[in-house]
């Protein structure tokens, strides 16, 4: 197959349609399709063979908040709560830039589990993982350890995407955080608690 074709599998393995969704649910996608329409539900992730393609957990927040008008109030108190945690910001500039990339369908291609939770501790950990890469010490194994530490957490939370992601020519945050520290630093993660200069070249 092409690469268009890949990404095409690839996303119709991983991303129902409304349709889909709806009748795993035994719910009506008209309505549902109303709340998008109206800018009150997320829209799709992906548009592929003339239709929206929705994360599996696309439901999952609405039926935590208990109905459609409850949503925004749920999503920024929980948005609030982990921010809080974790010590970001979460002012009302932050509340309604989250708002609005959630409402996009993003998050959906982003995050497995596209929720509050999910997308701060990625924030969080995509920024400390910066930290240390803005500071590299290979020959310091609690550096590794944290790096590998991170790089493992954030692809528990981050999707790899496919070529369709990177077509705009924007770094993905897959690649940026997860894919390039493990290729820069592949053999001192590998063993994060070596000696340090292992693994170097004899001069």
């Amino acid at each position: 197959m092409d690469g268009h074709a890949d990404d095409d599998a690839w996303i119709r393995a991983r991303y129902p349609t409304l349709d889909e969704l709806c009748a795993a649910r035994d719910d009506d996608a008209a309505t549902w399709r109303a709340e998008i329409d109206a800018g009150r539900m997320p829209g799709p992730s992906y548009e592929l063979d003339g239709a929206g393609r929705f994360p599996p957990a696309y439901f999952g927040l609405v039926d935590e908040a208990g109905s459609v008008a409850a949503l925004r109030g749920h999503f920024e108190g929980r948005f609030a709560i982990s921010s809080d945690e974790t010590g970001a910001l979460a002012g009302p500039d932050e509340l309604d830039e989250a708002w609005a990339e959630y409402l996009s369908g993003a998050w959906g291609r982003l995050l497995f589990d596209p929720t509050p939770e999910s997308a701060v501790q990625a924030n969080r950990l995509a920024g400390s993982i910066a930290e240390l890469l803005d500071r590299p010490a290979p020959d310091d194994p609690a550096w590794r350890r944290r790096l590998g530490a991170r790089t493992d957490a954030l692809a528990a939370l981050l999707r790899e995407g496919c070529g369709r992601d990177r077509a705009n020519g924007e770094p993905h945050p897959w690649d940026l955080w997860v894919a390039a520290p493990r290729r820069d630093y592949a053999d001192v993660l590998a063993d994060p608690d070596a000696p340090p200069g292992a693994g170097e070249p004899d001069a």
